[in-house]
C-alpha cells in the first residue's frame, strides 16, 4: 500500500507534464523572428507571441553604413621591407621628450638615434645586425637568420591610406624578426686607449677624485688649479730665474707656454723702473686676443665714437655690396622706407630705427646709416631662423631657408658657423660661443644704426625681436666698452664714448 506523501509527489508530476506539454512550442520560422512574452491575466499562464521584424545586415566594419576597403599585400622585398625592434629597457628619451615637447621646446631636446642595418657575415646572405645610437647611448641587435623559413605565423606592417580608402599589408624584414635592441650608455664604456702607465701621480689622483670624489673634494680641486703664481710676483725672481726659464725655453722641452713666452721677452727688455710699472701679464694678453675674436672688428684708438665699429667691415665686401644695391634702389622712390620694409615688414626695433632717419636725399651720412640698420634686420633674421645647433644642407639650400641673399647668408655662415657634419649629413654647426658672438654683433650694429652720436635711449624691444634677456644684454654690451644706464622710467639706454675701456678680466671665485 503507498502512502499518501508519495501518491501526492506523482500527482504534482503529472499536474507539471501536463502543463508542459499544453504550451506552444517555438517553430521553425522563430529563427526569423523576435517573440516577447505575455502573461494571461485569466490562466496566469505564460504566453509566447511572435512578432515580424526585418532581416538585419551583417556590417564588415562597426560603423554605421557599410564599407568596402581595398587590400593590397605586398610581396616580400630585403631592400625595402621595415625593420620590427624593440626597447626592452625602455623608450629612449629622444624619443619619449619629443613626443612630450612643444614646439618651442623642440630644439632643446637632442636628435632620436640614428639606425644602420647590415649583413651578420659578409660571406652570408643569412643573418643581419643592427646598430644605433644617439647622444647618450648605443643600440645594437642581431640574429642568426636559420632555422625561421618554416614559420607558420608572419608580422606584416599595415599602412591604411584614408584617400583609396586601401589598407597595404607589409612583410616585415627577416621573416618576421622582431629585434630587440641592447641598450648601452655610452659614456660607461671603459677607454682601454688610455695608457695609465705613462700618467704621473697626480694625474691619477685627479682622475679618481673627479670620478668618485665628494664634491667637497672637488671644489678642493678647483681651488688649486684657480691659485695661479705669476713669476713676477715670487719674491726672488730676478735674473738668475729668468736665465734658468730661458734655458729651459732654448731646450725645447714645451714647459713655458707662448704668452708667457712673450711676457718673458718683454721682461728681459725692460729694466728698473719700466719692470715696476709694466701692467703686461700673460692674462691680459691672453685676454686681449680673446676680445679680439668675439667682438666685431674695433679701432681701440679712435678719436670719435662712431669709428670705433664699422658696419661696412663686419658685412664684408660683397655683403655691404649687395646691401648698397637694395638701398640705392629703394630711396629713390617716394615711400621709400615701406618699399626698404617689402611686403612682410620689418621686426619693431629696426622699423623704429627707419622711421628715425631723415631724408637720406638732403642730410650727408644717412645711407650709411640706413645700410647699417638693413643690416641689423638681417642679423635679427638669421638670428630668429638659425636657432638650432645643427642646421644640415648646402650654403645654397641655406640661402633659401633662412630667406637672405646669397652673399649676406655666406658671410653670417661664415661669422657665425662652422661647417660640420652630423650623423652623416653635412651642414653647418652653431656653438655657444658662436651664438654669443652672433649676440653681440647684433647689439652693436644696433648701437651703430642710431647714429654718429652712438647712443640709444631703449633696448627692451631689441631684447623682444632678438628673444633675449635685457641683462644679458646690458652684459654683452659691457664687454663691447659700452656705458648702460637704467632710468627711471624702467628703459636701459647703451652709449659708447672714447676712449675705449674694456672691463678688467674676471677670475673665477676661490672655493
Amino acid at each position: 500500500m503507498e502512502s499518501p506523501t508519495r501518491s501526492k509527489s506523482k500527482k504534482a508530476r503529472k499536474e507539471k507534464k501536463r502543463r508542459h506539454s499544453t504550451e506552444p512550442r517555438a517553430s521553425k520560422k522563430g529563427r526569423k523572428s523576435v517573440g516577447s512574452i505575455k502573461e494571461e491575466e485569466e490562466s496566469k499562464r505564460v504566453k509566447f507571441e511572435e512578432e515580424k521584424i526585418s532581416t538585419v545586415k551583417c556590417l564588415t566594419f562597426p560603423s554605421k553604413y557599410s564599407t568596402e576597403i581595398k587590400v593590397s599585400v605586398e610581396e616580400e622585398d630585403s631592400a625595402t621591407n621595415p625593420v620590427m625592434v624593440s626597447f626592452p629597457a625602455g623608450l629612449p628619451s629622444s624619443i619619449t621628450d619629443r613626443s612630450d615637447a612643444t614646439n618651442d621646446e623642440d630644439d632643446n631636446h637632442s636628435s632620436p638615434p640614428f639606425f644602420t642595418w647590415t649583413k651578420a657575415r659578409q660571406a652570408s646572405s643569412k643573418g643581419r645586425l643592427i646598430h644605433g645610437e644617439d647622444s647618450t647611448c648605443t643600440y645594437t641587435a642581431g640574429n642568426e637568420g636559420r632555422a625561421h623559413d618554416g614559420r607558420k605565423t608572419k608580422l606584416y606592417v599595415a599602412v591604411y591610406h584614408k584617400p583609396s580608402n586601401t589598407i597595404k599589408f607589409i612583410p616585415s624584414a627577416e621573416k618576421g624578426t622582431v629585434f630587440a635592441l641592447n641598450q648601452t650608455v655610452s659614456s660607461y664604456k671603459s677607454s682601454k686607449s688610455l695608457d695609465f702607465s705613462n700618467l704621473t701621480m697626480n694625474e691619477r689622483r685627479r682622475m679618481v677624485f673627479e670620478s668618485f670624489g665628494s664634491s667637497k673634494k672637488k671644489k678642493v680641486l678647483r681651488s688649486q688649479d684657480a691659485n695661479v703664481v705669476e713669476m713676477r710676483s715670487v719674491v726672488g725672481a730676478g735674473e738668475g730665474m729668468m736665465k734658468a726659464l730661458g734655458k729651459q725655453m732654448e731646450d725645447g722641452n714645451n714647459l713655458v707656454s707662448d704668452s708667457n713666452k712673450k711676457v718673458m721677452e718683454e721682461l728681459s727688455k725692460k729694466s728698473g723702473a719700466d719692470l715696476k710699472y709694466s701692467t703686461t701679464t700673460a692674462i691680459d694678453k691672453a685676454y686681449a686676443e680673446a676680445r679680439r675674436a668675439f667682438l666685431p672688428p674695433f679701432d681701440e684708438e679712435a678719436s670719435e665714437p662712431y669709428r670705433v665699429y664699422d658696419s661696412q667691415e663686419v658685412a664684408g665686401e660683397d655683403a655691404w655690396g649687395q646691401i648698397s644695391r637694395i638701398v640705392d634702389a629703394c630711396i629713390h622712390k617716394d615711400d621709400w622706407k615701406e618699399a626698404m620694409q617689402g611686403k612682410y615688414g620689418w621686426p619693431e626695433s629696426t622699423s623704429k630705427l627707419l622711421d628715425g632717419i631723415g631724408n637720406p636725399q638732403q642730410k650727408k651720412g644717412t645711407k650709411y646709416q640706413i645700410k647699417t640698420v638693413c643690416l641689423v634686420n638681417y642679423l635679427i633674421r638669421f638670428n630668429d631662423k638659425a636657432s638650432k645647433n645643427f642646421m644640415d644642407g648646402t650654403p645654397e639650400e641655406l640661402t633659401k631657408f633662412l630667406g637672405l641673399p646669397k652673399s649676406i647668408c655666406d658671410r653670417f655662415l661664415e661669422l657665425f658657423c662652422a661647417a660640420s657634419y652630423d650623423r652623416g649629413r653635412a651642414g653647418y654647426a652653431t656653438t655657444k660661443q658662436l651664438k654669443d658672438k652672433r649676440v653681440i654683433y647684433t647689439l652693436v650694429m644696433y648701437l651703430l644704426a642710431h647714429g654718429k652720436e652712438m647712443k640709444a635711449g631703449s633696448i627692451e624691444q631689441l631684447c623682444l625681436d632678438m628673444k633675449i634677456e635685457t641683462r644679458d644684454a646690458v652684459s654683452f654690451y659691457r664687454e663691447a666698452g659700452c656705458k648702460c644706464v637704467k632710468g627711471k622710467s624702467g628703459h636701459t639706454s647703451i652709449s659708447l664714448s672714447v676712449p675705449l675701456i674694456f672691463p678688467n678680466p674676471k677670475r673665477g671665485k676661490k672655493t
